[in-house]
């Protein structure tokens, strides 16, 4: 897809889904800039973009801190000049705990990193979009807010926040020219993903519990379709991608060859 002129930011952009979409913005010639706390996988990624040709700029920012979120966006501006287009994909996972067990602390990290965060990369990420007249925000749900493995309620409350909040901006916004959509991936081979099966007994066996898995770079192909012009009639919508997961709710449905 043409991306050209465009100057496109990307929250958790140094792993995973980030990085599969700071990789696909940069393959159709826009402007890269990731926001992250991992300085050597952002670097990195960086990098990469600017083999494909294009210019890029990594920012520490940790988007629980306002103070660092609008310097980060103040960075990005000075470099590049705009903000034409927002991946908001910062997300993190606790382990398995039934609410009765789940103590507040750890509630908290997860509605903060994961809705909270949103929140503060949107709002000034909007202000920049609203100076400009025009802008594309592409959020990163789940499809857990609408079905769920036993024992994740806070990941599940908060993914189920970010899609009703994108929902509410795209609402909001499309009158000053601005596009919101949000994905809802179900299970990728990411590095939260890793994280999560480490925490089991036999990751190999939930592994293949799990069915069909998504790569990164297929639910980026939806990111760079919701971003660019082609889906110029989507406004709020919340696009399901998830190997058929939900349907039923079961594992990924497994390609029969």
């Amino acid at each position: 897809m043409d991306f050209m002129g465009k100057i496109a930011v990307i929250t958790g952009g140094a792993s995973g889904l980030g990085r599969a979409s700071a990789l696909k913005f940069a393959s159709g010639g826009a402007k890269v800039a990731i926001f992250d706390i991992d300085d050597e996988k952002g670097e990195s990624v960086i990098k990469e973009c600017m083999n494909k040709g294009t210019k890029g700029l990594f920012i520490h920012c940790d988007v629980t801190s306002e103070t660092e979120v609008v310097e980060a966006y103040s960075q990005v501006v000075s470099t590049f000049g705009a903000v034409d287009i927002l991946h908001i994909n910062t997300g993190i996972i606790d382990k398995v705990t039934f609410v009765s067990e789940l103590s507040f602390d750890d509630w908290k990290k997860v509605i903060n990193v994961n809705l909270n965060g949103a929140f503060l990369t949107a709002k000034y990420g909007i202000s920049q979009m609203l100076n400009q007249d025009k802008g594309v925000i592409v959020f990163t749900g789940s499809n857990w807010a609408y079905v769920c493995d036993p024992g994740f309620t806070s990941y599940a409350a908060s993914k189920g926040g970010v899609v009703a909040f994108a929902r509410a901006l795209a609402l909001d916004h499309a009158k000053d020219n601005i596009r919101i959509n949000v994905i809802c991936p179900g299970n990728m081979v990411t590095p939260l993903l890793e994280r999560q099966l480490s925490l089991e007994d036999d990751p190999e066996a939930v592994l293949e519990s799990m069915g069909q898995i998504s790569t990164p770079e297929e639910v980026a192909n939806l990111v760079a379709f919701l971003a660019s012009d082609e889906s110029s009639a989507m406004k709020g919508s919340a696009v399901i991608i998830d190997q058929g997961e939900t349907l039923g709710y079961g594992h990924g449905l497994r390609v029969e060859r």
